[in-house]
């Protein structure tokens, strides 16, 4: 985790690639963007949020790996839409490994 948190800091401030993540979930994306995504992905899985399809096509939810390899935590909301969980995942993961998001850095 040191190592991926090491990797990503120079983008703690690239606002510009959290809105390119929350403006289209899926689909291409910038190689400094698929570069977090790649490092976000390589994660162990303790500790790493997840989606889960929890209605058939209409609700998702997000949980959290335990060390144990169960789901402990989920997210306080249920979501409409598979862009928006994934959109939420991406957040909480930005958060874990690159720190506070550009924007809530920007409010502060």
């Amino acid at each position: 985790m040191a190592a991926a948190r090491a990797a990503l800091g120079i983008f703690d401030r690239r606002s510009d690639l959290l809105r390119e993540f929350l403006d289209a979930p899926f689909g291409r994306h910038s190689a400094d963007l698929r570069f977090i995504l790649d490092v976000m992905r390589s994660q162990p899985m303790a500790g790493k949020w997840f989606t889960i399809m929890t209605k058939p096509f209409s609700e998702w939810r997000a949980a959290r790996w335990s060390p144990d390899g169960h789901a402990t935590e989920t997210a306080p909301t249920s979501f409409h839409s598979r862009e928006d969980v994934e959109r939420w995942v991406f957040k909480q993961r930005w958060r874990d490994l690159i720190g506070t998001l550009p924007e809530e850095h920007d409010n502060a």
